[in-house]
């Protein structure tokens, strides 16, 4: 079924049944999540993806809101067809297989075993690793983080929050742990760097308001929670699309290339 929206116009709300998966055919879908009276926009979704299919396929209530961001053309399409649709296109089960396997690991433990691995390599697998720099890129990432430059010695890195006072600290190790107060941008374990294959990841770990690489928006509202890193500069904004904790990632490869 084609639906039109005009921008501003609701597709759907935080908290409702997950029934039916948006396919943008034109336009955009900004995804906010509804935090007290306010909303924080999460990230911006665009032509040819889909918006709601993990909340369908996890039957799952949906975990933000989503909101035409200008006029916009949609494909709804209801929980069944979609289901049958995914039986029928290779491809996109595949995606969603991924993702789900990803979603159905235990990220808290696989993450503690390899920052606990990485303590046992040899001095040449450290090495091989790219030059790594994460750099504070706004006031409060500056004021909580510091202004130099924090060199990436080991993969994993995990960026995250200090636990509050009433929160249970995190079962990841988090090798940046800010100190910030309520109300929180930020969760415990938020964003990690890490090295898949040989490729340098930035992945979301299921943080509450998302990760935004280079403009790209990861987490559970979004089609992916990974995405690489190539040499030169990467900015990375964890915590929703106006969130002041933005840092920038500096990578040089073996030989010298940035």
């Amino acid at each position: 079924m084609l639906k039109r929206f005009e921008a501003g116009q609701i597709l759907f709300r935080q908290g409702d049944p997950s029934d039916h998966v948006i396919l943008i055919r034109a336009g955009g879908v900004e995804v906010l999540r509804e935090v007290g009276d306010g909303c924080v926009l999460l990230g911006t979704a665009g032509p040819g993806q889909f918006v709601g299919e993990m909340g369908v396929l996890e039957g799952r209530a949906r975990s933000a809101t989503a909101r035409a961001a200008g006029e916009l053309e949609i494909e709804l399409i209801e929980r069944r067809a979609f289901l049958d649709r995914v039986s029928r296109e290779p491809q996109l089960a595949r995606q969603l297989l991924m993702r789900m396997s990803m979603r159905l690991r235990d990220v808290e433990d696989r993450l503690a075993g390899l920052h606990a691995a990485a303590g046992t390599l040899g001095a040449a697998s450290v090495t091989a690793l790219p030059s790594l720099l994460l750099s504070a890129a706004t006031y409060a990432a500056k004021f909580y983080a510091g202004v130099a430059p924090i060199p990436i010695r080991h993969l994993p890195f995990t960026v995250g929050r200090q636990a509050g006072p009433e929160e249970t600290a995190s079962a990841v190790p988090v090798d940046l742990a800010i100190p910030e107060p309520e109300p929180y941008r930020l969760s415990p374990a938020h964003f990690t760097l890490l090295l898949d294959e040989g490729t340098v990841l930035v992945r979301d770990l299921g943080s509450e308001l998302g990760t935004i690489v280079d403009g790209q928006p990861l987490g559970l509202n979004f089609h992916a929670d990974a995405t690489p890193v190539h040499p030169g500069t990467t900015r990375i904004v964890a915590g929703g699309h106006d969130s002041p904790f933005a840092f920038v990632l500096t990578m040089t490869d073996p030989g010298g290339k940035s």
